[in-house]
Formats: C-alpha cells, structure tokens, sequence
C-alpha cells in the first residue's frame, strides 16, 4: 500500500524548520513559477470588521440561525449594478427544520458597483433593522457609515405605521404584523357577510356567508381548508345519475332538509300569497354573473312554485316548492339555476377550476401506447374546445378515428341525421375522400386559392394554426362575447369537390366565453343552412366543389350569433339527438311483487286463556320434578340460603301489590335471583295459574343471563342447553327456550327490543323480575321507566325490582312495598386511616400535585384530628394524606406490611383494590420492593385473558396470596380465601361532558355503597379485616352514598333511537324527564344533535319522526354507530371488512401490549398498517388470521401466528363470533341471508380503500378532527430547492372542542404525510391530553357523502359540513349541490326500501350507489 500522503500544511516534527542547513535563495536555481493573477485590493480598511461579520456574530449573539444574505443584478441598468437581500431565521422549537423566517430588503433597491459590496450593503441594512437603537455606525467601516446615516434619516421620516420595521425582535414584529393582517381579513369577511345577510331578502332568513361569519368563519379558516375536486367525466355521470332518478325521486331532489315533507304550508285557500321582490332578485343574480335570459326562466319558475307553496293544494313532490320552502329566495333560485343550466354557461365563480378538469396521466405500450394518447388528446380537443358530449365522442371514436369525418359525423348526429337523409345522414357517409391524383391536386389547389381569399378579406382575424388547421375570430355585436371558427382541411376532408355535394368543410366552433350548448346550436344551424332549398349559395358553392363555402358561413355566424345570445336555445332541444332522454333509459319497475319482511302481529305475543288439561299438565310436572329422589338434596341445598326465610313474605308481597322492591343486602349472593322465580312460579303453580304464568328475568350481561339460568334449570333437574323446559334464557344472537319455558332469564337489550318491536305492553308476561337494578345502568334504568308507563296499560303484568340498595324505588312507583334479604357475612372489622396511622409509623412526602386548600379548610382539618389524641407525626401524616387526592402507594406497603407483620397465621389471602390497570402495576412495584416475605402478587382486572383471571382462584400455600384488582373484584367476582381487604377508596369512572362530546375516565372517590360490597369481600368464609386508605372523615363529606346512575354520565343517543323505535311520535326530552335521575338538558340535545348528524332523525323538533335511515338502525340490536355502519356497509357492497370493523370497536383490543415487549408490539402491529386507517389495519390483522384458518392451517398455527404478532387469540374469537352476530342482526330484519355466498355478494367493493373509509366517516360523524398541518419549508440544493418532510409531532389536531392528539399506540402516530386534511375516529379520552383511538385519514367525498347536512356559501365557493361548519371544504358550489342530490337520493331509496328489505341490493336503480363509488375511488379525479 501506497504511504498516506501528508497534508501541505503539516511539517514533520523534530528540527523542522530549523535545520542548520543553507538553503537556496528563492529565484536563483529555480524557475519563477506562475502566481496567477494579483488578488483584488480589499473591500474595507484593515482593523475594520465587514457589514457581514458583525451580522454574523449579532445573529449568533441572539441565539439566531446564520442569516442567508444573496446579491442580485438590477435589470435594464448599464452599467450593471446590484442589489441585495437578508434571510434572517430563527428556530421555532428543537427541530432545525422548524424555522421562523424574516426577509429584509431595502424598499429602495440598492445600486451597488459590484455583487460583493451588494451583500455587505444588504448586511447592513438588515443590521440597522433590529439594531438602529444602538450605537453602531462608529464600528462599521468608513464606506459604510454614509448608508447608515441615510437609513437613520429614512427611520426618523418614516409614518408611525411603519415603527413595527425597527423593532428588536424582527421575528415579533413580523407574528404582530400577521396578527393584524390576519384580523382585518376577518373583519372584513365578517363585513361583507352583513352585507349578504341583510341582502338575502324579505324571508329573513341569512345567507350561508352570514352564518359562516355568525359561526366564526372567517377568511382565515377557509384559506386552511382542503380543496375538493371533481374531474368533468365523473360530473357528468353525476348529472345523468340524478337526472335520471329524480324522475323516480321528486321528492328527493332539492329537499335542503330531511323535514322538509313538514314544511309545506297549510295557509287556508284564498290568502294571498306573498310575493317576491322580483327586481331585487334580478339584480342580485346579474350581479352575481348570470345572463338574463336564465335569470328570466329562473324568477318564473320562482314564481310559479311560490304560488304553488302558499296555496292550499300544496305538493311536497315539486322539487322547487321543497327548496323555497327551506331557503331563501335568492338562494333557491341559485340552487335552481346550478341544476338547470350547463357548467361552462354558468358565472365563472360557479364554474371549476382549471385543476379540476380530466387530464391524461400517460399512455403505456400496454394500454395502447401513442395511439392511446392521440385519441384521448382528440377526445379532450372535441369536448373541451368544440364542446361535443363526452359519451358521443367516444361513441364515433369506437369506429373512427381520423379527426375530420369524427367531426363530419358528430355534426350530422347533432342534427338527427341517422340514414334517409338524402346523404347527409351518418350512415351515408361513406369513406371519406378517395380521389384520384388528379382530383386531389384540384383540391389542393382549390382549397389554397380560398385561402388567399380568406387572407385577404379577413385580414388578422383569420389565423393559420397548423397545416390543416385555421381559426376565425367572429364577435358578437351586443355583447362582449365572442367565437373562434375552426376549418380543418386535412387529407381525409371532402371539400372542395364536386363529387362530393354534401360535404361541407370539416368545423367546429369555440369560445372563451360562450357555453357548449350555445356554440352547438350555432353549428347545427350553420350545417342545417347547407340543406336550406333557400340558401342556394350554399348549396351551389358545395354542387360546383369551386371552394368559397367558408366565407359564407362567417357571414352566417356574424347575422345570427346576437340574436342567439338574446334567446338562448333550450339545452335539452340542442343535444337531444347527442344525450339520450332521461325517459328512455329508466327502467321499468317489474310487476314482480318484492318480498317484503312481515311485521310480528301483536296477537302473536298473546297468550290464550289456558285450559283446564294445560293447567293440570303444569301441576303433574312440578309434581314429577318434587317426587324425583334428585330434587331432594337440591332442595335441601336451596332451604340453607337466606332468601328462603323470605318465601311466604314474597309471594304475599305479591298477592297484594303489582310492584316489589326485594334489597339483597350483601351476603346474600346471587344465589337470591336464583330463588326469586322459582317461589313466583311455584306458588303461582299451586294457586292453579301456572299455565299463564310467564316470567322474564333481566340480566345486565350476557354471561349472568346464561350462568343463572343453568342454575335455576339445574335446581329443576333440567338442562337448559341441550333441552330446554321450564327455563330457558335469551341473549343477543342466541336463545333457548321452548313452548313449555316459564322463567326467561334475558339480557335488558333483549326485553327493550321486545317492546320496541310490536310489543310494547309485553302482552302474555304474567311478572318482570329486574335484577341488579342498584347498577344504574342506562338499559336498566329505561326499562324501569318503560315498566311504570306500561303498569298502566297492562292491569295484570307485576313487576320486581332486586337491587342491593332501596335507591329510591319505593318512592318512584308511588310507595310500593320492599323486602329485605338478609345476607350472611361473618363479622369484620374495620380500620380507618386515624386508626393504624400509629402504627404503622409512616411518614408520607406532601404533594407538590394535589388541591390546594385555604388556610381555614387546613385549620379544620387540623382541629378534627386534633381530637383523635394522636402523636404530633401522626397528626401531620394525616393531614398530608387527607389534602391529596391521589393514591400513595408507600401507605399501600405500610398497610400490607403491617398486615404480613401481624396475621397470626400465614394462611388468608389479602385483596388490594386499586382504580386502574396502571395503577395496579405500580401498586405491586411497590409491593415487591416491600419486605412481605413469602407472598405471590398478582393483579386481576377486565383486560386479563381467563387463564389469567383463573390464577386468582388456585391456592399458593406456603406463600400468602395477595391479589391487586380493580373494582371488577367487588361483586362480579369472589375469592374464597380472602380474609384481608385494603380498600384505596378511589376509583375509575366514566363521565360524559356533554359540552365537548367527550367521555373522561377520571379517578374520583367510590361511593358507600360501593366500600360496603368491598368490606363484604373479606367475610366470605371467615372473620376478616378491611383496612380503608381514607379517613372516616373523608367518607362522611367526600363520598357519595351511591355511584352515580350512568344515565348521567355517558352519551344518550342511543337511548334516544331506542326510545324513538319503541313510539315515534315520543317527546324523548318529555319522556326522559320521568327517569328516576333525567339527564341534563346538555346531554340531551348533544345526543339529538347527533342523531341529527348520523341522518337519524327528521329535524331538531325531538317530536319529529325516525328517517329511513334511522329505521333501519334501530333494528339492528348494536351501537347506533355501528349500525348505521352495517347498512351502508350492506348497500355499498362492502360488507366483510366492516363486519370485522363493528366486531373490533365492540371487543377489546386486537392487539396485545405487554409492558416488557411495548416496542416489539408496536412494530408488529405496524406491520399490518394500511391506508392510513387504524381500523384497516386491524382488519388486516384479522384477514391474515382467517387466511391461516382456511388454508387449512391448524389451530396451532394461527395461535403461533398471533403470538408471532401479539395478537390477542381471545379476541380474535370474539371478533369472529361478533360477526356472526351481527350477522344474524341483518339477518332477522330481512336485510341479508346469513350465507357465505350473500356476504360474497355484498363484499364485491372490499378492496375500494376509499368506499369503505366513507362508510366509516358515516357511522363516526361528527367525530371528525381536523388536520392541520405545518407550513412548508423548503432546502436549498444543488438543482434547486426541495420541501423538507414534516415530523409528525409538528402536524396538530383540532376537534370542534378544540386541540386533540393521537393517541401512541396509533398507526398514526408517527404519521406526517396526511393528504386529505381530516380524520375520523372512534373514541376521545382525556387523560394526560386529548387522545384520539381508532382514527383512520378519510377521503373528502367521504365527508361530503357521508358527513352532515351540507350548506354551501354560494357567495364564497365552499362547503360546510355539519350544524357548526366544522368542516370546510373549498369546492365549487355545483360540487356541493350534486352531492346533496345524492345523498338526497339515497336517502329516498332507502326509505322505499324500508317496506322491503329484501330488495337492498338496489336491483334497478345502481346509478347513485355506482356515481358515489366513482366519486370515492380516487376522491374525484377520473379513474
């Protein structure tokens, strides 16, 4: 290898440099080398520092990014001279992309001698910018000082307006500016949208600008929204879509709200009408750009419907009569005047942009190659330019492809010329030209010859584009309109010839200003005046083949195109021959009656009168159960439990009274709703009404539906899942019961749906038994104010609530009796916090974080403790434990210690309760880093696998068990070997603000009630000791003496849906008020406000009726969300992915999280990410399992792929087993079959990302937030200058409540490169921040068809999405007014096919599902 060369500048070391030796004098042995050119003189004195040093060293001083400072020449100055510019930056955060900008530039440009003295000039006018105030002109260099002093006089003269150029802080002055700028755009959008509202007419009513402005929307927000585009192709399939089925749909069309079948007017015949100020709208709409001839159709048909609407024969089913209904008059003829008239004729602001029209992105050898790309340029030339309907030019270009006969034939087919057209028709038209030589040369000089003339007559308004193609600038006379006449004179071209009289000259006609419809019409007529008998120069020009057609026919366009322009043509009359009619392409409907679901009949609830025999068949079987040996010990067994002593007292209770309270106080176990039924039945049995008796039982969860009624079948010696008999129960997806059932033991969704669906006074039901009525839950508490209603309506039903607290239900059915039960529990103790504080010796940190109290609330405090007579440390202790509100896992050691220290044996296992599962795991943190000895700690909460929860339940002799558990452990589970609780007194518990539309999980204090059930837990088997984290102060004024109902703190809609589906007609708010604990009136109309937004409800108005929509979600027995999701699911053929969907927001997490492996999880979960959707990428995860399954994999096999990818083989079974639910769900209301093939048959649209990412934003709306995203910086490079890549935490999230975050173990986390500006997701909780779960990027026209009510600002050009306009789009307004068509039209498909379930796969009318699936495959660009 070669010796690494030295660096020039680097010597060796020892004597280099001073050796003794002689050297040789420079120049005497060797050649005088080349010094190059001599280097210029220096810019500024020595001892002077540059301009662009000392801003160099002021910048870094400032903790300022080194500022960018460039020259540039001066354009036309001779000799050349320079100016320049300074970038000062600065950054925002620790990110070094994240920079604050500020340009400084003299306003004067600079005229410097040279480039380099340009960048110390602009150096020091950026200097004196932020320093002017300090003494500087002496330190720069003598050159300098003068520009200094210029600048210092242009500061003292400079208008106060202008101080903000001279401050300090250049990156403060520049935000104050912004400021400013930003607040007087919002003025004056606020202003201008006064002006709107006061013009928007007699009716009162604002424009959609005045409610923009009312609602905060100023210029601002929409410059921050998306902008929504829709290519010319998918707006005319649009257009012929809702053309075509408002024929079925009258109603449909411009119905601007679901009430709109209640507002029309019921004036009594012969009042007047009010009228319309007619010339006000005229000058509104031509101010707003309209011709007056459409201004004119517009006012008349304005007219004519609001006649139509104050007149008592009134027709909900005129489409124009809907919209005045709703809107005002300048806005319903804006709307009619956007349906009637052609795109390119409206006002340019109602017209697209440039950006938003087809555009060809390339041609492959495999898709056709260049002729590709040359027939779709021909294609976009004789649409866009010539303005032929898309459809007929592809129609000709199937079969023909040279430019002059397509346009020969497209002119002919506008005229309606098929055949028998004397040779003018299409089918007449031959080959072409196929002349022979001589003939052509003819031609060619023929067609030269009128060239000249045309030259020479027209001077510049005639125009040679290419070899074959020439344009003629005609103007109209009247108005500022003008037209381009284009003559092709191609090879392929006829003209001139005689052999060919009915060729003219190939043509078409273009303007900048003039619609497609107009410039149609023009060149029919102008083709139509060819075969005039009285237009012989025409046709003679064309008999001789002499050439001079084309200056006849500039004539003919001069003398007509004015009074076209005054009387435009009707546009369906101009293209009838082109667009085929809306009649003859809607297809008949088939005489075939549709299968229709038939409705349960009341009487089919009814029980008949029993007989005689079913009586005495009911005694012989109670009779044959009593006299089996095997009954006797289970009656023996049933004789020991407390409920027993309680028989007679019941079933008196019950001969006398139709409502009874039974309190179950703790101890007595579930063992009493085991007992309840089986007395009801059999005394009912012996008082001879046995064969009338039917008994529901309600359970809160499926699993005590389930369990309980195995219990009570195997107290019966019955087996109620193999055959059912005198028990039986019924869940979601399953029941087992038989004719002979008695006792049903039901889930309360179950009893709901039952009276919402044709039963609602439970006719045949003999007794109501609601159990764990204490819970509070939302279902249990509307049952219960249903079964008070329905106690009036049906006179036999007897209703009992078992509850562990009376809770005021004596008093709320009008002081009905109530018997206890008396539980069994052995004694124990109980030891507050005063009690061991002593002894324990433990001396706690204050917090830094807990509530601040006054100084009389911290003297109260120490005056009560005070006499409690402890030690002074105690005292202290105390008071810093009572003042926080958060647990103090140290006093949780010292408790247990103390427990471990002083048992008398090792046996007796201790159960810790904690609020949360983080809470737990620091909870044994701590534990472990105790002292305890022999233990085994082990948690229990709901997010634990049953293996895992099992553990719980096994001995661990010789180590003492201690479990760490949520409130789980309090009632739902028992533990028999506890004989130690240590209640922490806290708890996790969902709240609803309604405010915001969030759900908290806050950590508050249990209540009483709820410290009573945990005591219970350590006198089970034994005498046991309860140790409470609080004082008994705390308990008495802190704690409530119930948990709070959940009807107060969750969300109420779906409460509303199951209301509305039982009566529609039922005042929700009315009905709701007679609750035990009626909800806040916040809460309530937040939840109508979200029905109203899922397309649920008609209007505000809570009286008014279910729509279409929301029928069809209340009966599906699921989330509202979720069902509203299954049915667009089911219509948009897309239904296997969300069924997974709906099946993954109702389990628990797909994927597994373990504290130890959270990277690994994550990674793994990443793996599976997919169109930028949490949701998706579950259900990816999901596919990939179910692939395994049926590739015959074994179940080893998929459980090894899912611990592989952490998921959750739990889960993974519930997923499967909730999409068969909800399955059947569909299933049991007639939507769909339940087979394999009919989910095949609506899962054909899976793969369309875009579809299902809508259906998705229709079940979550409005739970929308917007994207934001940061401003885009750009780097510097060799070629040019690229955008830096965001990082993701630079991109925020807004809700309508204000900033949210995506939550951490989101595929999205990471996530910078959103594009449509808007995300939809499920749940929202507040912990640390705001966190979003379940998110997924939605498409626009996901939003738009999707979303809620759409109000478009027809002054602007946006869209708003929602009551609040939330969301904002910038999108034309005919974008807009077609998606409200079809959504509109959707809304009237489902409706008609409420009575017909069957027919959901919308056989004979696909155009709107299939318009809106175009739309959403690429969110409005062409396919």
């Amino acid at each position: 290898m070669a010796p690494k060369k030295r660096p020039a500048n680097v010597v060796r070391s020892g004597n280099a440099g001073n050796s003794t030796k002689p050297t040789k004098e420079k120049g005497k042995d060797e050649p005088k080398k080349d010094e190059g050119p001599a280097r210029p003189p220096p810019l500024f004195p020595a001892g002077y520092k540059s301009p662009l040093t000392i801003l160099n060293e002021k910048c870094q001083k400032m903790g300022w990014e080194r500022p960018v400072v460039e020259s540039r020449p001066n354009r036309g100055t001779d000799p050349q001279t320079f100016t320049g510019f300074v970038i000062l930056k600065k950054r925002v955060s620790k990110n070094i992309y994240n920079l604050d900008e500020v340009r400084m530039q003299s306003h004067t440009p600079l005229e410097i001698d040279s480039s380099a003295m340009a960048r110390h000039y602009a150096a020091t006018y950026a200097l004196f910018r932020f320093c002017s105030h300090l003494p500087m002109a002496m330190t720069l260099p003598p050159s300098i000082r003068p520009y200094w002093s210029t600048l210092t006089a242009e500061k003292a003269a400079a208008p106060p307006h202008r101080s903000w150029e001279y401050d300090p802080d250049p990156f403060a002055a520049k935000k104050e500016v912004e400021d400013r700028q930003n607040k007087k755009k919002d003025k004056e959008a606020a202003r201008e949208a006064e002006v709107d509202c006061r013009s928007a007419g007699p009716s009162g009513r604002g424009t959609p600008v005045a409610r923009e402005a009312n609602q905060g929307g100023g210029g601002t927000a929409w410059d921050r929204a998306p902008e929504v585009k829709m290519a010319s192709s998918l707006r005319e399939t649009v257009e012929a879509t809702v053309r075509k089925m408002m024929q079925q749909f009258p109603s449909a069309v411009l119905e601007a709200s679901r009430d709109a079948t209640t507002t029309a007017s019921t004036a009594p015949s012969g009042m007047s009408t009010p009228a319309l100020d007619l010339p006000f709208l005229q000058a509104q709409l031509t101010n707003l750009g309209f011709r007056s001839t459409h201004i004119n159709s517009a006012l008349s048909a304005l007219s004519a419907a609001n006649a139509r609407l104050h007149s008592s024969s009134s027709s909900t089913k005129d489409p124009l009569v809907l919209s005045l209904s709703i809107l005002s008059p300048l806005e319903a003829a804006i709307e009619w005047l956007l349906l009637h008239l052609p795109e390119d004729d409206l006002p340019p602001r109602y017209r697209p942009s440039s950006s938003s029209a087809d555009f060809i992105t390339g041609a492959s050898a495999t898709s056709g190659g260049k002729t590709a790309l040359v027939k779709g340029w021909l294609v976009d030339k004789l649409v866009k330019q010539a303005g032929f309907p898309r459809k007929a030019v592809e129609t000709i270009l199937a079969e023909e492809q040279r430019e002059s006969v397509v346009l020969d034939l497209l002119g002919r087919r506008l005229c309606g010329w098929e055949t028998d057209e004397h040779g003018w028709g299409v089918e007449e038209y031959g080959t072409g030209w196929s002349g022979d030589e001589s003939a052509e040369e003819e031609r060619k000089i023929t067609r030269e010859e009128e060239i000249m003339t045309l030259e020479a007559v027209l001077g510049e308004r005639y125009q040679q584009v290419s070899t074959t193609e020439s344009i003629i600038g005609i103007e109209s006379e009247n108005t500022a309109d003008s037209i381009q006449l284009h003559i092709l004179f191609d090879q392929h071209s006829p003209y001139p010839s005689s052999q060919y009289p009915n060729h003219p000259t190939s043509f078409f006609i273009s303007s900048d200003t003039l619609p497609a419809y107009i410039r149609l019409h023009l060149h029919a007529q102008l083709l139509r005046a060819f075969r005039d008998p009285e237009r012989h120069d025409l046709t003679s020009v064309l008999e001789a083949g002499s050439g001079g057609a084309i200056l006849i026919m500039v004539e003919h366009l001069e003398s007509t195109l004015s009074s076209v322009l005054e009387t435009p043509p009707d546009v369906g009359e101009v293209t009838k021959y082109l667009v085929p009619k809306v009649e003859d392409v809607i297809p008949t409907k088939s005489d075939t009656p549709v299968k229709r679901k038939q409705k349960q009949n009341k009487e089919s609830y009814k029980r008949k009168i029993p007989t005689a025999e079913e009586e005495e068949a009911v005694r012989k079987k109670q009779k044959g159960m009593m006299d089996n040996p095997s009954y006797a010990p289970m009656l023996a067994d049933r004789m020991k439990l407390p409920a027993w002593k309680e028989r007679d007292s019941i079933t008196n209770a019950l001969e006398s009274n139709r409502v009874l309270v039974v309190v179950g106080e703790t101890g007595c176990g579930k063992r009493h709703v085991t007992q309840l039924p089986q007395f009801i039945l059999d005394h009912e049995i012996n008082a001879g009404r046995g064969a009338a008796t039917s008994i529901i039982v309600t359970q809160p969860r499926r699993v005590a539906a389930m369990g309980v009624a195995g219990r009570v079948a195997q107290e019966r010696l019955e087996d109620v899942d193999k055959l059912p008999e005198t028990v039986g129960y019924a869940i979601r997806g399953e029941r087992k019961s038989s004719a002979d059932t008695k006792v049903l033991f039901c889930t309360t969704g179950v009893v709901l749906r039952r009276l919402g669906s044709g039963d609602p006074d439970l006719l045949g039901v003999s007794h109501v038994v609601v159990d764990e009525a204490h819970e509070r839950g939302v279902d249990t508490d509307l049952l219960i104010c249903l079964l008070r209603d329905l106690l009036e309506r049906n006179k036999t039903i007897k209703v009992i609530l078992m509850s562990a607290t009376i809770n005021g239900y004596p008093d709320y059915f009008g002081g009905c009796p109530s018997l206890t039960i008396p539980g069994f529990t052995h004694p124990v103790t109980d030891h507050y916090l005063e009690d061991v504080i002593s002894e324990i010796k433990y001396k706690p940190q204050p917090s830094r974080f807990g509530p601040r109290q006054t100084e009389e609330q911290k003297a109260a405090i120490r005056a009560e403790f005070a006499k409690l007579k402890l030690d002074l440390d105690s005292q202290r202790a105390l008071e810093i434990l009572a003042g926080s509100d958060r647990i103090d896992y140290g006093l949780v050691g010292a408790i247990v210690k103390h427990i471990v220290d002083n048992a008398e044996s090792t046996a007796g296992a201790i159960l810790v309760f904690m609020p949360g599962v983080m809470e737990i795991r620091q909870c044994m943190n701590e534990l472990q880093n105790t002292a305890l000895g022999l233990v085994e700690i082990m948690p229990l909460h709901a997010n634990l696998s049953s293996a895992e929860q099992r553990k719980v339940f096994l001995p661990t002799a010789p180590k003492r068990k201690i479990v760490v558990a949520t409130n789980v452990a309090e009632t739902s589970v028992t533990i028999p070997d506890v004989i130690y609780v240590v209640d922490g007194g806290r708890v996790k518990e969902t709240q609803y603000d309604a405010e915001n539309g969030m759900q908290k999980l806050v950590e508050c204090w249990t209540s009483r009630a709820s410290g009573r059930q945990r005591r219970g837990r350590a006198g089970r088997t034994q005498p046991g000791q309860c140790y409470k984290l609080y004082t008994r102060r705390t308990e008495n004024n802190s704690m409530p003496r119930f948990p709070i109902p959940e009807i107060l703190r969750t969300p109420l809609e779906a409460l509303f849906l199951q209301v509305k589906a039982m009566n529609e007609d039922t005042d929700v708010k009315e009905f709701l008020s007679k609750a035990i604990d009626p909800p806040k009136m916040d809460a309530i109309n937040a939840a109508w406000q979200t029905l109203q937004d899922l397309g649920a409800v008609e209007s505000e108005d809570h009286k008014s009726r279910l729509t279409a929509l929301g029928r069809h979600m209340s009966m599906i027995p699921v989330d509202l969300r979720l069902a509203k999701m299954l049915v667009l699911g089911t219509i948009f053929k897309c239904l296997d992915p969300i069924l997974t969907i709906a099946a993954l927001l109702s389990s628990k997490p797909l994927f597994t999280s373990p504290m130890e492996k959270r990277d690994e999880s994550k990674k793994a979960r990443e793996s599976f990410s997919w169109a930028r959707s949490d949701l998706l990428t579950d259900v990816r995860a999901y596919d990939a399992c179910m692939a395994i399954r049926e590739k015959g994999g074994s179940h080893g096999a998929v459980r090894q792929f899912c611990e592989q990818n952490f998921i959750s083989p739990t889960t993974l079974r519930d997923i499967t087993s909730l999409r068969n639910d909800f399955l059947s769900a569909l299933s049991s209301i007639g939507f769909i079959s339940s087979s394999n093939k009919e989910i095949a048959k609506f899962s054909v649209n899976s793969k369309f990302d875009n579809l299902v990412k809508g259906v998705i934003v229709g079940g979550l709306y409005p739970r929308i937030a917007r994207i934001a995203m940061p401003k885009a910086q750009f780097e510097r490079v060799q070629q040019g200058a690229i955008q830096k890549d965001h990082e993701a935490k630079e991109v925020k999230m807004f809700d309508q409540s204000g900033r949210v975050f995506i939550h951490p173990t989101s595929v999205l986390f990471n996530e910078s490169g959103f594009k449509s500006g808007y995300l939809a997701y499920f749940g929202k909780a507040e912990t640390s921040k705001v966190f979003l779960r379940d998110a997924t990027e939605v498409p626009l026209y996901g939003l738009l068809l999707f979303g809620g009510n759409i109000t478009i600002n027809h002054w602007a050009g946006g869209i708003m999405i929602g009551k609040d306009g939330f969301v904002k789009l910038k999108a034309v307004t005919r974008i807009g007014v077609l998606c409200s068509q079809l959504r509109r039209l959707l809304d009237a498909q489902l409706s008609e096919q409420i009575e017909s379930p069957h027919a959901v796969d919308m056989s004979g009318h696909e155009e709107v599902v299939g318009a809106m699936m175009a739309l959403l495959q690429r969110d409005g660009l062409s396919l």
